[in-house]
């Protein structure tokens, strides 16, 4: 039996296996999202960079850690020395993640109104081909 020792996030063999289990993890599967599922994160999206917009250093920012505390201060100095650049950059993707949000919006009142046209329409076509619609361009 191997004698447990706590594992620390100082230790680097903790760090490697961390790192490793991250970009081993699956990411996050969108092919079984419905609409409103896509149109939910989008909102949260938008809503996380609009947060981020008005920050100086955003929450969250992982590159920004370090075990050794001059590497850290060395790289928030850096971060907050070119932040100002990435502010427009947080601001263009907020409107970016809202303008999709609307677009996904819409997207589900389309999928509602074809479901109900899909309903009256009933049982008309036989070969699953929408029926053509009368008059030639």
């Amino acid at each position: 039996m191997l004698p447990s020792v706590p594992m620390t996030s100082d230790d680097a063999a903790f760090r490697d296996l961390s790192r490793e289990l991250y970009w081993a993890e699956d990411a996050t599967r969108r092919g079984g999202m419905s609409t409103g599922d896509v149109r939910n994160e989008l909102h949260d999206l938008a809503a996380l960079l609009r947060a981020d917009e008005r920050l100086r250093i955003p929450a969250g920012e992982a590159n920004l850690a370090s075990s050794s505390p001059w590497r850290r201060r060395l790289k928030l100095g850096l971060f907050r020395l070119f932040r100002p650049i990435s502010w427009r950059y947080d601001r263009l993707l907020a409107d970016h993640a809202e303008l999709t949000t609307v677009l996904a919006e819409r997207v589900q009142r389309l999928e509602a109104e074809v479901s109900s046209l899909r309903d009256q329409l009933g049982g008309q076509t036989t070969d699953g081909d929408p029926p053509e619609r009368g008059g030639s361009r």
